[in-house]
């Protein structure tokens, strides 16, 4: 990591407001002003092909002890398995609704 970039992130953090953002050429992370002083965190929000968010609030990362962390459960193989497996059932449950059947629909 060179000092330019470690100099770049400090003369951000002290011009932005709290809670202020800023894309990275990382897509889908931006930096983000934590209240209190010149902190900075790392905001992961995944994107589509087409460069849109695939959810509306993003995970933040404030350290290196949790990116690393983060990391190691991203590349766990049970993990993986896991998702997969909510993956399916939510799938299945999609498929399986029947597009013919009414809908309840809670009137005023």
């Amino acid at each position: 990591m060179s000092s330019s970039l470690i100099n770049r992130l400090r003369e951000y953090a002290s011009s932005m407001k709290d809670w202020d953002k800023i894309k990275t050429s990382v897509e889908g992370v931006s930096l983000v002003k934590m209240p209190g002083g010149e902190k900075l965190s790392l905001e992961i929000i995944p994107v589509n092909e087409e460069g849109k968010p695939l959810k509306r609030k993003g995970l933040f990362v404030t350290s290196i002890e949790q990116f690393e962390a983060f990391k190691d459960i991203f590349i766990n193989e049970k993990a993986h398995d896991l998702i997969q497996g909510i993956d399916a059932l939510i799938e299945k449950k999609v498929v399986a609704k029947d597009s013919s059947e009414e809908e309840d629909v809670f009137e005023l």
